[in-house]
């Protein structure tokens, strides 16, 4: 104990027996602060801690002696040492195991335990005449090169509500440090609400209001079935318009019989992904996917299906509107497109993308390797 306190010693030992187990010490240890601490040192537990009595009034308090409980955590191991009644008229804790705590530390458990009366009589003395420590303002890290966020990758998205929800890939947005959406000719940063890694989808939320967002189809996909695809293939290196593909579907079921997925033959490029597949009446009936590279097949695509979104958006409490029952003019149904089809860019910390680049080259050298 640090110098200030007057206190009677004495070892509060624990081992692995029931509570309430006592083992007295010989009676010549009274007031033998080395072998009690001998004693407390020999036992092999998780957690013990040693105790110095304030007060007391028995006189067999002044012996040493050993409590056994069968605690396993510092917490459990604390609240019984000062439950017992050796420490009713107050204790204090110095060593946990076989370090001695800070000061801080002992007065921190102390205030914690002690009762009110008591933790004053003795400790409140002590806690004024600490000094008062400044707290160092924390020095400002200057940003480095590998700290700018740049555009590292672009993907596309959809409005599903007017409050700023839009679903897109998972992939588009992972590992991010920000997500940004073209609107108005600005970029907003937005928020991701909720992910689902394994069917690929996600939902973020921006502080836009749009005027016009997309009904989701209550019904699947049907074979054969004509289907627009729209989004921003290849970024912005073409043009930075919206752009469509139209198709049908070829397939009821993604790669490896996944049937949460759906395969189609409209045009699916890098820079789709996220972007909505609708039908002529503008309700969105998948999410664009995935492609097989062209020197491994020609014209397969896959969606997502409106099904396996709605179940999604309705764990997270995102609700869509009713689909329409009409088919659209396909001015309107452009404009619907324009208005509710968003771009997205991921930005990442340069850093992070030289460490992708990085696993990335490890890959293809390990492939290179074991072909």
């Amino acid at each position: 104990m640090k110098k200030g306190i007057a206190i009677i010693i004495l070892g509060l030992l624990l081992s692995s027996n029931a509570f309430g187990s006592t083992e007295w010490l010989p009676d010549k240890t009274v007031g033998n602060a080395s072998k009690m601490w001998n004693t407390y040192k020999s036992l092999d537990k998780p957690y013990k801690v040693f105790v110095y009595i304030i007060e007391w009034r028995a006189h067999r308090f002044a012996h040493g002696y050993t409590i056994t409980w069968g605690e396993d955590t510092l917490k459990s191991v604390l609240d019984r040492a000062h439950f017992h009644k050796v420490c009713r008229r107050g204790c204090i804790i110095t060593h946990i195991n076989d370090e001695e705590i800070s000061l801080e530390r002992q007065m921190q458990i102390a205030k914690e335990y002690l009762p009110p009366n008591v933790y004053n009589k003795y400790l409140s003395k002590i806690e004024k005449s600490k000094p008062k420590t400044v707290a160092k303002k924390p020095e400002k890290k200057e940003p480095t090169s590998d700290d700018k966020l740049l555009a590292a990758s672009s993907g596309s998205g959809f409005f599903v509500t007017r409050a700023g929800h839009l679903v897109t890939n998972y992939h588009v947005i992972e590992e991010c440090d920000a997500v940004k959406v073209s609107f108005n000719a600005k970029e907003i940063q937005a928020d991701t609400i909720a992910i689902d890694k394994f069917n690929d989808l996600a939902i973020i939320k921006a502080k836009i209001n749009p005027s016009k967002v997309f009904p989701v189809s209550n019904k699947d996909v049907s074979l054969l079935q004509d289907i627009i695809v729209a989004g921003f293939p290849l970024g912005k290196r073409i043009s930075a318009a919206i752009k469509t593909h139209k198709g049908s579907v070829t397939g009821l079921a993604g790669i490896g019989d996944n049937y949460s997925n759906f395969q189609t033959d409209a045009t699916i490029n890098h820079g789709n992904s996220g972007g909505p597949i609708l039908t002529q009446k503008g309700n969105v009936i998948g999410v664009a996917v995935q492609l097989i590279p062209p020197d491994k097949a020609q014209n397969v695509f896959f969606g997502v299906k409106s099904s396996t979104l709605t179940t999604f958006a309705k764990a997270n409490n995102v609700n869509f509107l009713s689909p329409n029952n009409r088919e659209m003019s396909d001015e309107d149904l452009g404009q619907l497109i324009t208005e509710a089809t968003a771009f997205l860019e991921c930005w990442m910390t340069v850093a992070k993308i030289k460490q992708m680049i990085a696993q990335e080259e490890n890959r293809k050298a390990f492939y290179s390797e074991h072909k």
